[in-house]
């Protein structure tokens, strides 16, 4: 009676195995979703090495832009903090005061920060929140620019409609990253 038992579910197995191997695979574009100033994007997960908390304690850069928050000590490693918002000119009722010793506000709790690594460059980007990891398919994506006035636009590689028609457009921490406005932080 066993016997009968272990075999039916060697049976089940196989079959199980061979639906599975059958299943066309579909792949999926993944970003990580975020908002900025009222703003949503997704930005490839490739390009995000990790998402962290807003650090508390970010030690500011002297002669440095005011989007440069300064440096903060991430598990003993130093990473520049770069106010995304500021950098680019928007309002953000989140953005953190460059003032060493300021408030740590609610709002700026739930801050988050994308950290991105690019060759030789490790930087980190607050962003109003953090919201997912989005999935889209191929045919989702419209290779559709944001609007010319857009802060944005230059670092922008199309976008996704998502099934409830919802607009994401893909925002790539790499074009930033070589963009030499960002790369020059001092004063």
């Amino acid at each position: 009676m066993a016997l009968k038992g272990f075999i039916e579910l060697l049976r089940l197995q196989h079959l199980a195995e061979s639906r599975q191997q059958t299943a066309p695979q579909t792949p999926q574009w993944q970003g990580v979703a975020f908002s900025i100033a009222g703003m949503q994007f997704v930005a490839p997960i490739g390009e995000v090495t990790e998402v962290i908390a807003s650090p508390q304690q970010i030690t500011p850069v002297p002669l440095s832009k005011s989007w440069l928050l300064g440096i903060a000590n991430v598990r003993g490693q130093l990473l520049p903090i770069m106010d995304l918002a500021k950098f680019l000119n928007l309002n953000s009722r989140n953005s953190r005061s460059h003032t060493p010793g300021a408030a740590y506000t609610a709002l700026q709790e739930r801050q988050k920060v994308l950290v991105i690594r690019q060759q030789d460059i490790s930087v980190g980007l607050l962003v109003d929140a953090v919201t997912q990891i989005k999935k889209f398919l191929p045919e989702q994506y419209v290779a559709k620019s944001l609007p010319t006035d857009s802060p944005f636009l230059a670092y922008n590689h199309g976008q996704f409609v998502a099934d409830d028609q919802q607009q994401w457009p893909v925002f790539m921490p790499s074009l930033l990253i070589e963009d030499p406005r960002f790369l020059e932080a001092r004063i």
